[in-house]
């Protein structure tokens, strides 16, 4: 028995295989368009979320750091006054010399909190930082910050204020410069080794911090400048509107009759 099998005439023209092949061609083609339309905006989405979180890293170092010079500045003005303290238990003279002598021993903490409650207030901030260890590191030179400017310096300057300026020798010597030393010391130490391993989790280094410290003083001083030039504005401004309105009321009584 013989079978003939016959080819369907839309393949015989070879209508049916470009047909097939156009739809393949037409097929990787979508593919591709939604692989790189999906591709890109996958890869744009994460370039923004990293500048972000690079953004936020910068920003919080620059804190911390800011935060370690103030820290030292304090714990150079107690240093001092340790040593002149030092000075008039050898030579009470000095102190009637130079009564007050101990007035500029009394420094403040000049940071602000602002990163630090960015920081604090936002669950996403952390999630966008994507380092656990590195917010944890954080929290803890922030507690440590707090700390010491409420227990110590804040305590010292208050009570200061409440008994003035030290004149007598048994003012002196109750002055706790050495308490203050030892808790600027130990926040020191904390701060500075949790802040050399952020800076190693985030791959920071001191040159590029330094970039950025540059970097926002000078907008710093871009927005100081801007805003000095927008109050002489606003002084100009209602100084002309104080001359406008002295000159209509002289106005007014030169038309009055008699006058």
């Amino acid at each position: 028995m013989n079978i003939k099998l016959h080819t369907p005439k839309s393949l015989k023209a070879g209508s049916g295989l470009s047909t097939v092949k156009q739809f393949v061609l037409s097929l990787v083609a979508t593919t591709i368009s939604i692989i790189l339309t999906f591709g890109t905006a996958a890869w744009v989405d994460n370039m923004k979320k990293e500048k972000e979180r690079h953004e936020m890293v910068m920003m919080i170092l620059y804190d911390i750091s800011g935060s370690i010079k103030d820290i030292e500045k304090a714990d150079s003005v107690y240093r001092e006054g340790f040593e002149k303290q030092i000075q008039v238990a050898a030579q009470p003279e000095l102190l009637t010399e130079n009564p007050f002598m101990f007035t500029m021993c009394f420094p403040q903490l000049h940071y602000t909190e602002t990163v630090e409650n960015i920081f604090s207030s936002n669950i996403e901030t952390i999630n966008t930082l994507g380092n656990v260890l590195f917010a944890e590191n954080v929290s803890t030179i922030y507690q440590e910050r707090r700390d010491l400017k409420v227990n110590t310096v804040e305590k010292f300057r208050e009570d200061f204020a409440a008994n003035g300026v030290p004149s007598k020798y048994d003012d002196v010597a109750g002055l706790n410069f050495l308490s203050c030393i030892s808790a600027c010391t130990m926040s020191l130490h904390v701060m500075k080794e949790k802040f050399e391993q952020c800076k190693q989790m985030m791959g920071v280094s001191d040159e590029e911090l330094e970039v950025y410290r540059q970097k926002r003083i000078n907008m710093e001083q871009t927005a100081k400048r801007d805003s000095i030039n927008n109050a002489q504005v606003e002084e100009v401004l209602q100084n002309a509107k104080r001359l406008k309105a002295a000159e209509e009321k002289g106005r007014e009584l030169i038309r009055k009759p008699g006058i």
